[in-house]
């Protein structure tokens, strides 16, 4: 009985440790599939004049998951919007569980969402740009961090259950 509860421990440690590792694997990939979104925001505002409701909607289709889900919820939501900026956040807390991103990221794209729209076109111009800059911060600091961390992960997780195992036995 107790070999099965050491491998059942084991077990669940392991899969915690490489669960983690794999949202450090995915976290520079998240990371530009939001620099390609704001980019496309940027494409189809400034040049191609659409509305935010017509960019969310060009979004949702053009994306891939996770982050398509998100601009398919800004249009399809059944609430009237007074405020974008306030859709954006209670949106962007609903789907953000789906992200391998960080709270620096989560501050990043909240303070961008309330911006959106706000501004004339130039300005808006200058706000993705911005956004852009602090995303790539980010996406460097993920590279680096990326393989540090999984392999740490994966270890961490095996050898938290081993010590649990001899605390138990």
């Amino acid at each position: 009985m107790q070999w099965i509860g050491a491998v059942i421990v084991l077990t669940v440690t392991t899969w915690a440790g490489f669960d983690l590792a794999s949202r450090f694997q995915k976290r520079p990939g998240h990371i530009r599939q939001w620099k390609n979104a704001l980019q496309m925001i940027e494409a189809e505002m400034v040049y191609g004049q659409a509305s935010l409701w017509e960019v969310c909607e060009s979004l949702s289709t053009h994306l891939p998951k996770p982050i398509d889900q998100f601009f398919r919820s800004i249009v399809e939501t059944d609430e009237p919007c007074v405020d974008f900026s306030e859709r954006w956040t209670k949106l962007l807390k609903k789907h953000w569980s789906w992200n391998a991103l960080s709270k620096s990221e989560w501050e990043i794209l909240d303070q961008f969402g309330r911006t959106l729209g706000q501004h004339d076109l130039e300005q808006q111009q200058k706000q993705i740009q911005l956004t852009l800059h602090h995303l790539d911060r980010e996406l460097d600091e993920a590279l680096e961090g990326a393989e540090k961390y999984q392999k740490m992960a994966r270890g961490m997780g095996v050898l938290s259950g081993l010590l649990v195992i001899l605390l138990i036995i």
